[in-house]
């Protein structure tokens, strides 16, 4: 089983994997450390949204593209900066619902996340952050 199924699966709980310290992701996105480093990503866009980059953000969402490094997440390598709009589609419409529904729920529907489509959509995301952090 791969780190990021491990902790799709357990996120609800703390995990040690592979040495690293256990982090309880629901603890965690809380806290003032997750905070702070939102702010910071959002700043490296410009504060827009990687997908709808005409979105100046007010609100929004540093969305995970993986699990594997919680707690030592890297901007446009394991999150991004969304809007809410297109955090809702990420985990609605890419990962085959209608309505938003979270990583673990995906994977009781037998989708795998991410799903090639949900990865293309990091891709893409990854793309315009870049081109923000370029321009900006």
């Amino acid at each position: 089983m791969t780190t990021a199924k491990i902790i799709i699966y357990f996120l609800d709980r703390p995990v040690e994997i592979q040495g690293k310290p256990k982090v309880n992701y629901h603890t965690y996105i809380q806290s003032p450390e997750w905070k702070a480093k939102g702010k910071i990503f959002k700043k490296k866009v410009g504060d827009r949204c990687q997908v709808f980059p005409w979105i100046k953000l007010k609100n929004y969402a540093i969305y995970h593209c993986f699990y594997s490094n919680l707690g030592n997440e890297k901007w446009n390598i394991d999150c991004v900066v969304l809007s809410k709009s297109a955090h809702a589609i990420v985990h609605s419409w890419l990962a085959g619902s209608i309505y938003p529904i979270g990583v673990s729920e995906q994977e009781k529907k037998g989708s795998k996340y991410p799903n090639f489509f949900q990865r293309v959509f990091h891709l893409y995301a990854r793309l315009i952050g870049l081109l923000l952090y370029l321009l900006r």
